[in-house]
């Protein structure tokens, strides 16, 4: 993809301002639609436009489907509603949801009134359900059959699937009044002899979401069993829809960016977009606010040095040590957010670990410190000669590290408790926060164990 790209980027921008519009057309009908997306992505809104147009008709739904949220949403303003209202026909009623309620929302309802009734109709059923849920997701095209019908019947009823159902890998057996009873693949259905009935080889124990499903819990739910789609039915079993890996995938790809960018202090909503596509003024804007909170906590570390300035002052070699010291603490409290926060995400962990966890933290912390201390040791010995420095410092490594792991579990843990997504609690915070302490625990070690020069 990436070698398409760069051969396609340059050569659309030459045709555009060459306006050889006959060869830009006759590229565009060589590439694939995700190919065409990337590039309009990085173009300006203008010839966003401009590209469109010379774009198959036939494909130019597929490539409104692959576009990022900002890149749809200044090619919608430009296009006709008529136009727009065509394209929403055309794709999928669940990725025609998404553009409706996440891109465009402030023309839903032109966009609504310019789509075919039975289209537009099945959208907004399919809004009635809240944001980032199953409901939002699931597309109601699916293959459905009769449990008393068999393998030559359904096999002869395939081939007659209207073209929008969006995939036939899983084939739903319904009851009266469409309630769910069975499912099976069309691998199982190859195998079956002709005469062979449905109700003979379905599975019946189906798993299924409700539309209410938050969607990441959907997400996980399609990975740790591997399908290829899943159903959604309500309290009463009634088959509502399906949704599939591909809407799927962009579920995990979505969370796991918002809490890539979270985890690095930067908040989400935009950003996510392409990199050249966004405003700079809304980087600069997602990123101030944490900047600033950790600039302001980051006085804690200042005023640690204030209250401990008369042992730096007698004992200048502490000084030296600080970077090495509170940069260990950080790093293995980060190494420990990053580790508890994958662990929730996949339910490795939950609070009802929270003690188990700590446990283990604690113990592998004192180890980690343990075998830093000792390179720590020496080192600090070798600078300055003074055992009595290279204990402070070898025992304040141990200290800190034991103390970064337990706070690096611990808070994660308690946010995901109380509803806090654990991502914000981002290792630039926790850093923060064990520089500080972790500076506390060194001077005051450092006070015990060089009271006599002290004083």
């Amino acid at each position: 993809m990436s070698a398409i790209f760069d051969r396609l980027e340059p050569q659309v921008r030459e045709a555009l301002e060459s306006e050889q519009f006959d060869r830009l057309r006759e590229m565009l009908a060589e590439q694939h639609p995700a190919d065409i997306a990337d590039v309009l992505e990085r173009l300006d809104p203008d010839q966003q436009y401009q590209v469109f147009q010379f774009i198959d008709p036939d494909y130019q739904p597929e490539v409104l489907d692959h576009l990022g949220g900002r890149a749809t949403r200044d090619l919608l303003a430009r296009l006709p509603v008529e136009l727009v209202g065509d394209l929403l026909d055309q794709l999928p009623m669940d990725d025609a949801v998404e553009i409706l309620t996440e891109d465009v929302p402030e023309l839903q309802d032109q966009l609504l009134a310019a789509m075919e009734a039975e289209d537009a109709a099945e959208v907004q059923r399919l809004l009635q359900y809240p944001p980032h849920s199953a409901g939002l997701l699931m597309t109601e095209q699916y293959v459905h059959v009769r449990s008393d019908m068999t393998a030559s019947e359904t096999l002869h009823y395939l081939r007659q699937v209207d073209d929008e159902v969006e995939t036939v890998h899983d084939l739903y057996v319904l009851a009266e009044q469409k309630k769910l009873i069975g499912v099976f693949s069309l691998r199982e259905l190859l195998r079956q002899p002709p005469e062979a009935h449905i109700e003979s080889f379905m599975e019946t124990d189906v798993v299924t979401v409700s539309p209410e499903t938050d969607q990441e819990i959907v997400a996980r739910t399609v990975a740790h069993y591997d399908f290829l789609a899943i159903p959604v039915v309500d309290d009463n079993q009634i088959m509502l829809g399906i949704i599939t890996v591909d809407d799927i995938i962009d579920v995990l790809t979505e969370e796991n960016t918002e809490d890539m960018l979270r985890f690095g202090g930067v908040e989400t909503g935009g950003v996510d977009q392409p990199y050249f596509t966004v405003p700079l003024f809304h980087v600069l804007r997602s990123r101030f606010g944490w900047l600033l909170l950790l600039m302001v906590a980051d006085t804690l570390t200042g005023t640690v040095l204030r209250l401990f300035d008369a042992q730096l002052a007698a004992v200048v070699q502490l000084s030296f040590y600080i970077p090495l010291l509170i940069g260990t603490g950080g790093n293995t409290g980060s190494q420990t957010v990053s580790t508890i926060i994958r662990g929730l995400a996949v339910r490795d962990i939950r609070f009802g670990d929270i003690f188990r966890v700590i446990r283990r933290e604690l113990l592998s912390g004192l180890v980690l410190g343990i075998a830093l201390s000792i390179v720590a040791v020496i080192r600090s010995f070798t600078w300055d000669g003074d055992i009595e420095i290279a204990l402070v410092v070898g025992i304040s490594i141990i200290a800190i590290c034991t103390w970064s792991n337990v706070i690096g579990s611990v808070i994660p843990l308690v946010a995901n408790r109380v509803g806090i997504d654990p991502a914000i609690v981002s290792a630039p915070m926790i850093s923060t926060l064990v520089d500080a302490t972790g500076l506390f625990i060194y001077l005051s070690i450092a006070g015990s164990i060089l009271a006599t020069r002290l004083s």
